[in-house]
């Protein structure tokens, strides 16, 4: 439907779409699913927005927020890692979430044989400069394990694991890159987007904390921290990765002190995950994304009253909380940066890689028994545990074949953020640093939700901030 055929009412819906007040509305539902345990209706929710979209939407754009919203949903009862009786049971819920993804595939169908300014073949003759890069490393998770004998072992869960860690990388890099009218694409979305999940990453956290009696006798009892898509460490990360967001918007409109309390408000939600390495790179990104909003943007540096300010309140909160504060993180301080299990962890997944050098050993060690949070059997059957590490997963589980892949894909998009170089990319490649960053002390590249981000993230870079 064109824009000029449609009623006034529908242009307006169009407009809010990509307004910063739409991302509050996706906010709102996703924080209600969280914390009321009503995914099902924020599910369908955006289901019927993205089939808007599809039927009649100028177009994807808008799907961004609410792919990266559906993956931090779910309520601390519906975590499938800890219960058999989830609400992704085929028997709960497992069912209804199988229909709305048939009208989901119905939707971008229609789309694709509708639409001719961006489906059909302008769809597949879209230029994708990272495509090469994700493909080879798609192929490399395809490959895993090839030859080994635990490939006989584990070959269908294999298969589909890499699958859907293949798919993760590149359905929504090339949805977005061939769906999306680019030109007409707001600079700041990539950045509001980031906002959002902030913010529900943040209102989740609250809630946990309260809900749940996180802090017992006065101390942080981390394993409580958790909810039903992830724990303290997968809630640090992606929070992590949302610092630099708010800093990017301090160079748009009059409001730049509300970017850089948010920004603020992202790391101290960061440190009150507990999660050791989120709270150094987070620390790292928060510093580095400040510093880059001074360089970027006049309007930041002329807000000399909101950096005294930030200064003032995170001094302040030093002198009057210093004991209590202390005393919060005494078992996080005490326990230092220790791996614990995750040398023993690394040596099993060197010594799988040297039995398996080519094309690894599959995602699934072999004889081994490493750490995995998850207490039901049949969320580890099939998504298993990992090293804790990029290199080592890579190597343990796709070989040299994997890793050289990888490297591949890494190298495009370094060259990606580094070639023309341009201080409105900057925001995004720390947050891509942070991913790397924490993914070497733990598997949030080899999780679904941080790298729908990722990949998302990519194609908005690629298409709109780097022309």
């Amino acid at each position: 439907m064109d824009m000029l055929d449609k009623p006034s009412y529908l242009r307006a819906f169009d407009d809010f779409l990509y307004k910063p007040t739409y991302l509050l509305l996706c906010w709102a539902l996703t924080v209600f699913a969280n914390v009321f345990g009503a995914e099902l209706f924020t599910y369908t929710c955006f289901v019927l927005l993205f089939l808007y979209l599809c039927l009649c939407g100028r177009d994807l754009l808008p799907v961004m927020p609410l792919a990266i919203c559906s993956y931090i949903a779910p309520s601390r009862s519906s975590n499938p890692g800890l219960s058999n009786d989830s609400l992704f049971a085929f028997s709960n819920g497992g069912l209804y979430m199988i229909i709305l993804a048939v009208l989901l595939i119905a939707g971008l169908i229609y789309r694709l044989i509708r639409d001719p300014e961006l489906g059909r073949s302008a769809f597949w003759k879209c230029k994708r400069v990272l495509l090469p890069g994700i493909l080879a490393l798609c192929a490399g998770y395809l490959l895993s394990g090839l030859g080994s004998a635990q490939l006989m072992e584990v070959g269908y869960r294999n298969l589909l694991f890499s699958f859907i860690q293949a798919a993760s990388v590149i359905v929504f890099y090339v949805l977005l890159t061939g769906l999306v009218k680019w030109d007409k694409a707001p600079a700041g979305y990539l950045a509001w987007t980031g906002m959002c999940v902030g913010y529900v990453l943040l209102a989740e956290l609250i809630f946990i904390y309260f809900r749940y009696g996180v802090i017992q006798n006065g101390i942080i009892e981390r394993t409580l921290i958790y909810t039903g898509w992830g724990h303290y460490n997968n809630i640090g990360a992606l929070l992590a990765m949302m610092i630099p967001f708010p800093f990017f918007l301090t160079g748009k409109g009059r409001h730049t002190g509300l970017f850089y309390i948010s920004g603020l408000l992202f790391l101290g939600g960061v440190l009150f995950t507990c999660s050791r390495g989120s709270m150094v790179v987070g620390i790292i990104a928060y510093l580095t994304s400040y510093t880059i909003s001074l360089l970027h943007s006049r309007r930041a540096r002329a807000n000399i009253a909101i950096h005294v300010f930030t200064a003032l309140v995170i001094t302040a909160i030093f002198i009057l909380y210093h004991d209590e504060l202390l005393r919060l993180f005494r078992d996080l301080i005490g326990r230092g940066f220790k791996p614990g299990q995750r040398d023993e962890d690394y040596a099993s997944g060197w010594q799988q890689f040297l039995d398996n050098p080519v094309f690894g050993a599959t995602f699934y060690p072999v004889d081994e028994s490493i750490y995995s949070w998850s207490t039901s059997a049949e969320f580890v059957a099939f998504f298993p545990p990992r090293w804790h590490n990029t290199i080592l997963q890579m190597l343990a589980s796709c070989g040299v074949v994997g890793l050289a892949a990888y490297l591949f894909h890494r190298v495009q998009t370094f060259w990606l953020f580094l070639h023309h170089f341009a201080g409105k990319k900057m925001f995004a490649f720390v947050s891509m640093l942070v991913l790397l960053a924490t993914s070497m002390v733990d598997c949030h590249f080899f999780n679904v939700g941080p790298v729908l981000f990722y990949s998302a993230m990519l194609a908005f870079v690629e298409k709109r901030l780097d022309q």
